[in-house]
């Protein structure tokens, strides 16, 4: 009977270790499969965060791509249309001035007749390079219009500031005759600007208007200046539109 027992709790103390060591194992090989688990997934988050990055990255590019002009270089019209909006919402909510300036080249049509297209498209992107060289401030922006004319968009600028960097252009550029070819070709500039405080009925036409009417006067009185709107002719020019 005793060897009985001794045999019986043998076995017991057999099955007992062997059930501790099957659930040591077990715990083992569910903690491992857990950390491979946590291991592929974090892998594969970071494969997936890294693949995120790289698609946002070339639709930043896609999108700023899609904001140049492809002949001169800088922001094109539709990128003017969407910051004048929004520079405007900003004017309104900070209470600052933001300055337009409206600039355009003289007698283009006779580069491109006496010249030749190219010469008329060379002398667009070496006065697109000045005018993008004279801005010494990351909130400045220059962009092309249309055509030969170009638009200058200043937040925080007064008309005074404006007048300052369109006549800094426009006499850089007569102490400096563009080089196209073997040809050495004297380009004169007229310019156009117009600064307020956007108060809640303002609008980018406002803008627009006002200094594409100061752009008009410049090249009525003979081209190669620069002149600033003031409420009389605005006011003249909108009682002739309407």
């Amino acid at each position: 009977m005793i060897n009985v027992a001794w045999l019986l709790i043998g076995i017991m103390s057999g099955s007992v270790v062997t059930a501790a060591l099957l659930g040591w194992h077990w715990r083992r090989w569910r903690r491992q499969h857990i950390e491979q688990q946590e291991a592929k997934l974090l892998s594969h988050n970071l494969e997936l965060q890294i693949a995120l990055d790289e698609l946002a990255e070339k639709n930043r590019l896609l999108e700023q791509q899609n904001m140049l002009d492809t002949l001169s270089g800088i922001y094109n019209r539709a990128c003017f249309d969407k910051r004048l909006c929004n520079e405007l919402k900003r004017s309104r909510r900070e209470q600052t001035p933001l300055g337009l300036v409206l600039i355009d080249i003289d007698h283009f049509k006779k580069i491109n007749d006496k010249y030749g297209h190219l010469a008329g498209d060379s002398a667009i992107q070496q006065i697109a390079s000045i005018l993008a060289k004279s801005l010494k401030r990351s909130s400045d922006a220059a962009f092309r219009y249309g055509g030969e004319e170009f638009a200058l968009l200043l937040p925080g600028t007064n008309i005074t500031g404006c007048l300052e960097l369109a006549e800094h252009v426009r006499l850089q550029l007569n102490d400096t005759p563009l080089h196209i070819g073997q040809l050495k070709l004297a380009v004169t500039l007229s310019a156009g600007c117009y600064a307020a405080i956007a108060h809640s009925q303002s609008d980018s036409n406002n803008y627009i208007a006002a200094a594409d009417c100061a752009l008009y006067q410049a090249k009525s009185q003979g081209r190669n200046q620069s002149v600033s709107a003031t409420p009389a002719i605005f006011t003249q020019e909108i009682s002739n539109e309407s």
